[in-house]
């Protein structure tokens, strides 16, 4: 049965106090936190282990499937990007339940302030951002280390990644800028502490990592998390996270280094401070726009 939206923010607040309108707060927020936790670690891993379980039948079973899902999940076949992408994919839909059933909100609430998805807005952050990232990548890492010598089957990984990976980007976005950013809102005062925090969590789930690449992933969660407080919503962020993996995936499939993209710990730093350029004149020109179209940074008044 639909649990029926009961509470809404109060009036002139920002992203990460969207939750503050709903009482017992302490309680909510704590059944919040065990419902995200239980998806990341169960309901994620879950159905990326049952696409390659399918996978591994229609293929005829080769070798165990243990064996099968290790070479999947590195990227090594179609399926494990599949599992992969549909697996944090699903963070878009345990989000919104953990809104409607737990703090009785409507689920647009996730997705902006507006309340609701500001789709132009999101489209034309896409087209700057694929903009940016293919100007900084072909001036840099592109122009020295691409070769063409495209994966057997590449069609498939294509075009599995132009198709999910958008939503597996609205997946991690929903999760660490969107439920998580609101549920921290509602313990923090201050939105830079619940932008590190996210910042921090989303760094974290990255496993592995040298400090050249720490510093690379962090910046990119705490600069999307104040993209998402200082727009009010999730488009901007979901939108420049969907056009960085599509090529940071698709540019791979078609050199052959797939499953190194998939497996990276370690970039120098010289490559990790051209990221991050990459991110901060993105998000500028991100805020930009939204200044520019006026998007609504705060609840209704």
């Amino acid at each position: 049965m639909r649990a029926p939206a009961k509470y809404q923010p109060a009036p002139g607040v920002d992203y990460t106090k969207v939750l503050t309108g709903s009482p017992q707060l302490r309680m909510t927020a704590t059944t919040g936190l065990a419902v995200i936790l239980f998806g990341f670690f169960f309901v994620s891993q879950g159905i990326s282990s049952l696409v390659c379980w399918i996978g591994w039948l229609g293929r005829g079973r080769p070798g165990t499937f243990t064996s099968f899902s290790s070479m999947a999940m590195s990227f090594g076949v179609p399926e494990g990007v599949l599992g992969a992408n549909l697996g944090l994919a699903s963070f878009v839909v345990i989000a919104m339940l953990a809104m409607r059933l737990i703090h009785r909100y409507d689920t647009h609430w996730l997705a902006s302030v507006q309340p609701g998805m500001r789709w132009r807005y999101l489209v034309i952050v896409a087209v700057v951002a694929a903009i940016v990232f293919n100007a900084v990548y072909w001036a840099t890492d592109g122009r020295v280390n691409f070769h063409w010598a495209p994966l057997t089957h590449v069609w498939v990984y294509i075009v599995i990644i132009i198709v999910t990976g958008p939503l597996q980007a609205a997946g991690e976005e929903y999760f660490f800028r969107g439920y998580l950013q609101q549920l921290v809102g509602t313990m923090a005062r201050q939105r830079w502490l619940v932008v590190l925090v996210s910042g921090v969590l989303f760094t974290a789930a990255h496993g592995t990592q040298n400090l050249p690449l720490l510093a690379d992933r962090f910046a990119f969660g705490a600069i999307m998390g104040a993209l998402v407080v200082l727009t009010g919503g999730l488009e901007a962020a979901i939108a420049v996270h969907a056009v960085n993996n599509i090529f940071a995936f698709g540019y791979p499939a078609l050199s052959g280094t797939l499953a190194d993209a998939r497996t990276m710990s370690e970039v120098s730093w010289a490559t990790a401070g051209t990221n991050v350029l990459a991110y901060a004149v993105i998000a500028l020109l991100a805020y930009a726009i939204g200044r520019a179209m006026k998007v609504a940074t705060t609840t209704p008044a």
